[in-house]
């Protein structure tokens, strides 16, 4: 996700944080602009989101509702439902927030359906309702499921909206060659120049031909993403959110390379190795080696606590080096 999860529901407990980040994870899939909001915007768009979907803490996102199924909320029942079920006490008399700044982008991308129950009703017209879209109500019930990769590909997403929200920020674009003839535009940041040095410098120096197969944080979902070869490799995908900023495969060496590039978190850890072991590499045969990149040591030394052993750390302005935190593997003299 290009979200900081971190950030984002800091105050509520693991269950409801958990849901609302499997809400932004969809609308950030379907394109809907995220980078510019606040953390605290992004979790009433969450919310908002999840209460026209009918969607409750312990209810499976195959549960959805849409408009067809007369699931349609005003502004206060969207408030009262956020209320109830997602650890909030937001005021009813701040209902207008909820049509002009949370469900805004929702509904101008078409994923939301306004005046629902009442086509013709007035800006302020009480009776004005929201709901889910009947195609986005069956592209949310796919999530979690071995279906959604590929209906989100067959999924309409309105591109138009999203670049004009974008405006300037369209022509701040990092391009990246992935290999000869493919390139992959990133959004323009020290977390992504980064990526563009481990694709560029990194994997021609210690890859041995490596192959990248995933590339997260783009501005486009499907920018690079090779799903069916990372099946091969045995790798469970369903999870979009698991996986590293950098999938590469090695068929010289038959390594795995998981890398993250970490500019503000999510270095790879203990607990982060652990996670991806028993969820992204489950069924993977190959041996996996495991990169953390960083821009310095600067950098570099604020995270150097948390890196796991058995793991190395490369960094961008001393691309012809690595740090091995690797035991009594490369003990030995140097020439």
């Amino acid at each position: 996700m290009n979200i900081d999860i971190s950030k984002i529901a800091k105050k509520k407990t693991a269950p409801v944080k958990q849901k609302i980040i499997e809400a932004l994870e969809i609308l950030e899939a379907v394109g809907v602009p995220c980078e510019d909001l606040t953390p605290r915007r992004l979790e009433k768009m969450a919310m908002s989101f999840m209460a026209t979907a009918n969607i409750m803490l312990k209810t499976p996102w195959a549960a959805c509702s849409a408009v067809q199924d007369g699931h349609i909320l005003r502004t206060r029942e969207i408030i009262a439902f956020i209320n109830q079920h997602f650890e909030e006490n937001i005021s009813s008399g701040s209902y207008d927030d909820i049509r002009r700044k949370d469900l805004l982008r929702p509904v101008g991308m078409g994923l939301i359906l306004k005046s629902a129950n009442n086509p013709t009703a007035d800006t302020n017209d009480g009776t004005r309702g929201y709901g889910l879209s009947e195609d986005f109500r069956l592209l949310c019930q796919t999530y979690k499921t071995g279906q959604w990769d590929s209906a989100l590909n067959e999924f309409e997403i309105d591109v138009e909206y999203a670049a004009i929200v974008a405006g300037e920020r369209e022509v701040t674009k990092i391009e990246v060659t992935i290999a000869e003839g493919v390139k992959v535009a990133l959004d323009h940041g020290p977390h992504n120049r980064i990526q563009q040095a481990v694709i560029e410098d990194f994997l021609p120096r210690f890859g041995y031909g490596a192959q990248v197969l995933y590339i997260g944080d783009t501005s486009d979902k499907g920018a690079h993403k090779l799903s069916e070869p990372m099946v091969t490799l045995g790798l469970n995908i369903e999870d979009r959110g698991m996986l590293p900023d950098i999938v590469a495969f090695s068929e010289e060496k038959s390594w795995l390379y998981l890398i993250e590039a970490v500019h503000s978190s999510n270095p790879l850890n203990a607990e982060r190795c652990i996670q991806l072991q028993r969820s992204v590499l489950k069924e993977c045969p190959y041996g996996v080696v495991y990169v953390t990149a960083f821009l310095s040591r600067k950098d570099f030394a604020k995270w150097l606590p948390q890196i796991a052993w058995e793991t190395e750390v490369w960094l961008v302005d001393t691309p012809a080096h690595m740090i091995h935190f690797n035991g009594d593997k490369f003990v030995g003299p140097h020439r």
